[in-house]
């Protein structure tokens, strides 16, 4: 039962929500799944969106048996992210399509990117449920080896013939799928030039890779990662010329084809959503170095795209790819203005966190293979606004999603990441979340716990703890004064910050007298923890679960908050009143 200073239901909160900031699992695989992964790295790659009911729904590789007839899981969440269950596999396009000319697509391999139509685009109506992933034909490396010796098991990578970018449907919320088209195409995958199978016999290298989706000015546009190789694209329009030996040229006796630079480049397609049209011409979005006679060299990859508040478009892309435009469909001139934080590193993901009531405002969140686990956030939504860094619960991971849930305010990572990891996921919450907001306020001084306008981890504000009593109103950042208290099962809360989103916890973890206090991100542990035991007047004392017999004082204006044995002597340092706040 919630205490009586919190309030027990709260009709911003979904009631079959739970929030628990604990690192769960959508999917483990198991010993004997892994004895038949047909590459390295089998289980990767989780991507999620939210359709309009409020399900979310989750999509993953999983090379898991033979490469031909394989599929990608979907699994759903119908409580905001709390439980997850497998919802279906969703096939290659050979077994969903009767046309003979996708009869080469015998695999669903990887790359699912999950989008809900924001409208309707052409055929497709509002609201329905794409996916686009790579598909393949056979791994003609796996089959090689196979050939050779049936007890042959995978550790990297193979050499898959006739990588697609394909696109699928779904209008019943995922349970049931439709292929749609194939968007764009390559050759062979060669494990990035280090495998080369016997029907590889011009040693290709032009996969393509990682389709990111979105509807602008009512087309659905598809960015992808392609390794085709291109002599260079007109500098008015963007759009590129193939090679025409991109899939032949010379026949070396080992290594990569001579004429295959190994490189990649970014770029996208639009397409009306009409059956009878096709996708438009590929148009260059950004590069690394290009060479004439030669083609584009370097290996940008993982394409991300979203809008800012100043009415400007940022591309995000691995190796320190930021550009800023003010047309979505144009990158290819723009330079990059990369922020310090992301001009290494790769599988960057970058997303808009919508303003819980003003539309026209927004933030941008991000993080990459090179932010550990946390977050960078730029709460003014602009090109050229501040990042700031917090943490998160979940460790930094392969291509992380970050996925906003406006039903509890709060982010959804899931994560995978190398050595056949599990898919796990986190709630993290960043601020102004759902729910009653309250200030805690001392009955002995009359001020409110605060931290003194940071709004970041402790850590990463100047490493002290920050949690102290301020006079109401008595900032320049006034979220900082506000609060959550969220109940957990056992009846204790966890108070996090309107700001940022960190909870109070004890500075070092250690529940000793006159420790005093600091906000941090919630992994859900007990220094975290607080129980709520009736005082005088309405008034409460807050207890530490991690330190029973210690409560939360505050002794004289601006004093730091700290943990202390039962003040018996002076009770009203340690009564504090959770007072709702009815402002936005």
């Amino acid at each position: 039962m919630a205490p009586a200073a919190v309030a027990s239901s709260d009709s911003a909160v979904p009631e079959n929500y739970r929030y628990d900031p604990t690192v769960g699992t959508i999917y483990a695989p198991t010993p004997a799944e892994l004895a038949q992964a047909n590459k390295g790295n089998a289980v990767l790659y989780p991507k999620s969106a939210q359709l309009e009911s409020g399900r979310i729904v989750a999509a993953f590789e999983r090379s898991i048996g033979d490469p031909v007839g394989q599929t990608i899981p979907v699994y759903k969440s119908d409580d905001f992210g709390t439980t997850w269950q497998k919802l279906a596999d969703v096939a290659s396009p050979a077994q969903l399509s009767d046309d003979p000319a996708h009869d080469r697509y015998t695999s669903n391999w990887t790359n699912p990117y999950l989008y809900v139509l924001p409208q309707a685009v052409g055929d497709l109506a509002k609201g329905t449920l794409l996916m686009a992933t790579l598909v393949s034909g056979d791994d003609g490396w796996y089959r090689d080896q196979k050939n050779q010796n049936p007890g042959w098991t995978a550790t990297s990578d193979g050499d898959r013939r006739d990588l697609a970018i394909a696109l699928y449907s779904s209008t019943n919320e995922g349970a049931t799928w439709d292929f749609v088209n194939i968007i764009g195409t390559g050759g062979w995958s060669a494990d990035y030039g280090n495998k080369f199978s016997s029907g590889n016999i011009h040693h290709q290298q032009d996969p393509v890779w990682e389709p990111y989706l979105m509807v602008h000015n009512g087309q659905l546009v598809a960015y992808y990662t392609d390794e085709n190789d291109w002599l260079g694209h007109d500098p008015n329009t963007g759009v590129l010329t193939q090679r025409p030996d991109n899939f032949t040229g010379a026949t070396p006796t080992s290594g990569r084809n001579p004429n295959d630079t190994g490189g990649q480049i970014l770029l996208h397609k639009t397409w009306n959503g009409r059956s009878t049209t096709s996708w438009s011409q590929p148009v260059l979005d950004a590069s690394g170095r290009f060479v004439q006679g030669v083609g584009y060299l370097d290996r940008p990859g993982m394409t991300n795209v979203v809008p800012t508040t100043d009415g400007k478009w940022i591309l995000t892309a691995e190796f320190g790819v930021w550009r800023v435009s003010d047309n979505p469909l144009r990158f290819w001139d723009k330079p990059n203005s990369a922020p310090g934080f992301h001009r290494t590193g790769g599988s960057p993901v970058i997303i808009k966190v919508p303003h819980p009531t003003d539309p026209t405002k927004w933030s941008l969140v991000f993080n990459s293979g090179s932010t550990g686990g946390g977050v960078w956030i730029n709460e003014s939504g602009r090109s050229d606004g501040e990042w700031l860094y917090y943490q998160t619960p979940i460790a930094g991971g392969y291509s992380r999603n970050l996925q906003y849930v406006p039903q509890t305010g709060r982010l959804l990572i899931l994560r995978g990441t190398w050595g056949n990891a599990p898919i796990t996921f986190a709630q993290v919450d960043i601020g102004n979340s759902q729910g009653t907001y309250y200030s805690l306020v001392n009955r002995k001084t009359g001020q409110v716990a605060g931290t003194g306008g940071k709004k970041q981890d402790a850590s990463l504000t100047g490493n002290q703890p920050d949690v102290v009593l301020e006079a109401a109103g008595a900032t320049t950042a006034p979220d900082t004064q506000l609060w959550h208290a969220v109940p957990a099962a056992d009846g204790a809360v966890t108070f996090l910050n309107k700001a940022g989103g960190r909870a109070i916890g004890i500075w070092t973890g250690s529940a000793q007298a006159g420790n005093r206090l600091a906000q941090w991100v919630d992994e859900g542990a007990t220094d975290k923890r607080w129980k709520l035991v009736p005082a005088r007047d309405g008034y409460v004392r807050v207890e530490s679960v991690r330190g029973p017999g210690l409560y939360v004082t505050a002794a004289t204006a601006g004093a730091p908050l700290t943990i202390q044995s039962n003040a018996a002597s002076d009770p009203s340092s340690q009564e504090w009143k959770l007072v709702p706040h009815t402002g936005s």
